[in-house]
């Protein structure tokens, strides 16, 4: 027995035989295969049993009906404040898990504030110590910065030059001739251009 040629038919293949459209291999394929044959012809017998069906279209009104049985939830409930005193009040477990938790919170507010009002001096002392750890702790740091630099290698050099006025001020002067440089730069930069570009049609 003879093999068919060419490949077994593909989904591909199979749509274009029903649509009369197959190539010469896929017809010769098909006349030489009965595997694929009898698949095809199956295909085509199911394609037209379901082309013959009728067409059924929902009665009236029926998407209104199915959206009126859909429940659609509210995205934010989750974070509502309703939605938050649902869950609290939903048990007596956690409504009084709520209330303590509210009368915890009150509680300590409330000892917070009194003992403030009672203690005014403690805090007063409080804060200035804390004002004095605070400056102590920036004059040591301040300490710290300055040994670092007088520590640097060019500390010497410019603690040379700045004692002798002739270098101070020559120093001074370019450094001022470069600011006043930079300002006239950024001044010409931001300026907006007055003249006025000609249109093409004028």
């Amino acid at each position: 027995m003879n093999s068919a040629p060419g490949p077994h038919f593909s989904s591909d293949d199979f749509d274009a035989w029903m649509s009369d459209a197959p190539s010469a291999e896929a017809r010769a394929h098909l006349d030489a295969c009965p595997e694929c044959r009898e698949r095809a012809e199956a295909e085509r017998e199911i394609v037209a049993m379901v082309s013959a069906l009728p067409l059924v279209s929902p009665a009236e009104g029926f998407a209104d009906r199915v959206m009126q049985r859909v429940a659609m939830p509210d995205p934010f409930s989750l974070r509502s404040m309703a939605g938050i005193r649902r869950r609290l009040f939903a048990t007596r477990r956690t409504a009084a898990l709520a209330a303590t938790l509210a009368m915890v919170v009150a509680g300590s507010m409330a000892a917070s504030i009194a003992w403030s009002l009672s203690h005014q001096q403690t805090i007063a002392a409080m804060g200035t110590w804390l004002m004095g750890q605070a400056w102590q702790a920036g004059w040591i740091g301040v300490r710290g910065i300055a040994s670092n630099l007088i520590e640097q290698p060019w500390y010497s050099t410019l603690r040379d030059s700045l004692a002798h006025p002739a270098l101070l001020g020559g120093a001074s002067a370019i450094v001022f001739s470069m600011y006043i440089g930079g300002i006239v730069a950024l001044r010409r930069l931001l300026t907006v251009p007055t003249r006025q570009v000609a249109h093409a049609n004028g």
